[in-house]
């Protein structure tokens, strides 16, 4: 035996050598469980961060689906989804659309329906062009990994997001305290409306229904309570205790009254009347017909009308600046349409919030309310009541609807450009 063996085989007999030994090999068997731990780390660090950007992608693809007139995965609906990467940190990737085969690199691909999953088993979403899927994948470098010659390794997230119920019908949103006005009377009558509700007061009694009376909407808000055993029938069951929402027409600014006009209407027949200020409101006597040219009508007192008197105006909107209202009586109908530009655009009725005079509206089978009815400080009675417009927004303190009444609220908001004047978030995510 020479030496060196001699020397190493005395250090094995040693304790000292032993744990030298014993050390090396656990070092050995520990740094590849290190290694993997931090390629690991780095995968979810890089999963979680590329998670975000495509939630952010199918929100923002989903918030353009309104403005994509039917076509499915419209370029605006891509432009955004892809922006929305971007800004999230992840510039670059490729897009594409409906379930494309995915390239080597960073890439994008947004689908209106979804079609990733393969079908209803394992989507139930799947083809829903109300949906957006959002499917990011691409390269993530390994660390050590790369010692044993994987380089990269593909990581591949998804995410779901759904156009959210719009809303049209708000009451009591200045007022949502437990004190608070009652914000839905169902006396009766029907009102059907294919977006959303909200009754914002906060009282216990915010929501009383009667037997009889019908109310059908995609969704319910309550924010206070309700007694279900009053009757009523609902395609969407109110959801009390919810939380309070902020009136979503507040931003709107009041036009400034002017010189009082000298304009007036007809005792019978028919008048055509232009925009002022009309410091004594008017009245519309049984069987006059009003017609009223495009603009803004400011209205100190209030506008009265007779049974059999019609109210017409396209591009128009009224605004009663705090000591009247718009009281139609049985048999009086209106034809009213709020203008498409500016800044009262889809504006059509709006009631000072210091105005608390009750607006009572009725009106036979062509009656037209066209745009928001604002009154955040008044009471809307609907009687006899319907309404043939595209598109229609109750903004009010409280709404009392009545038998008799059959009032319907669309969402055809085609004809504004800037879409709906409630302004809200209108997307939100599936999965």
């Amino acid at each position: 035996m020479n030496r060196f063996s001699a020397r190493l085989l005395r250090g094995l007999r040693e304790e000292s050598g032993q744990a030298m030994v014993v050390g090396v090999v656990s070092l050995m068997a520990v740094l590849p469980c290190v290694a993997l731990a931090i390629d690991v780390g780095q995968f979810r660090f890089q999963q979680q961060q590329m998670q975000a950007a495509v939630d952010a992608a199918a929100l923002a693809g989903a918030i353009e689906v309104s403005s994509c007139a039917g076509t499915a995965n419209c370029t605006a609906l891509q432009t955004a989804a892809q922006r929305a990467l971007v800004e999230n940190g992840f510039g670059g990737s490729t897009l594409k659309s409906q379930c494309a085969t995915p390239g080597t690199v960073l890439t994008l691909t947004v689908n209106n329906g979804p079609c990733s999953l393969g079908s209803t088993s394992g989507d139930p979403n799947y083809g829903k062009t109300g949906y957006v899927e959002a499917v990011l994948s691409g390269p993530a470098n390994t660390i050590f990994a790369n010692l044993v010659g994987l380089r990269t390794i593909r990581i591949a997230v998804r995410a779901e997001a759904y156009v959210a119920p719009s809303f049209c019908l708000f009451t009591s949103t200045s007022n949502t305290t437990s004190t608070g006005p009652q914000g839905i009377l169902l006396n009766g009558g029907t009102l059907s409306a294919n977006c959303g509700a909200i009754d914002d007061s906060g009282s216990s009694g915010a929501l009383t229904t009667n037997s009889g009376a019908t109310f059908n909407t995609t969704k319910f808000s309550v924010h206070g309570g309700w007694s279900p055993n009053n009757g009523g029938a609902f395609s969407s069951t109110p959801v009390t205790g919810v939380p309070a929402v902020a009136d979503p027409l507040s931003y709107l600014t009041a036009p400034t009254a002017g010189t009082c006009t000298s304009q007036t209407v007809a005792g019978t027949g028919s008048t055509t009347l232009n925009q002022g200020t009309f410091c004594s409101g008017f009245n519309l006597n049984s069987n006059t017909t009003v017609a009223l040219n495009p603009g803004t009508y400011i209205i100190l007192g209030g506008v009265n009308m007779g049974t059999g008197s019609t109210l017409t105006g396209t591009g128009v909107t009224l605004f009663f600046s705090g000591s009247g209202a718009l009281q139609m009586n049985t048999g009086s109908t209106a034809q009213l349409v709020a203008p498409t530009t500016g800044s009262l655009a889809g504006i059509v009725i709006w009631e000072a919030g210091s105005d608390t005079n009750a607006m009572i509206i009725n009106g036979n089978t062509s009656a037209k309310f066209e745009g928001a009815v604002y009154a955040p400080g008044a009471q809307l009675t609907i009687n006899s009541a319907a309404n043939t417009a595209k598109y229609t927004v109750l903004d009010v303190n409280s709404l009392i609807l009545n038998t008799g009444a059959n009032f319907a609220i669309g969402s055809d908001y085609s004809s504004l450009a800037g879409g709906s004047p409630v302004k809200s978030g209108s997307a939100a995510l599936a999965e």
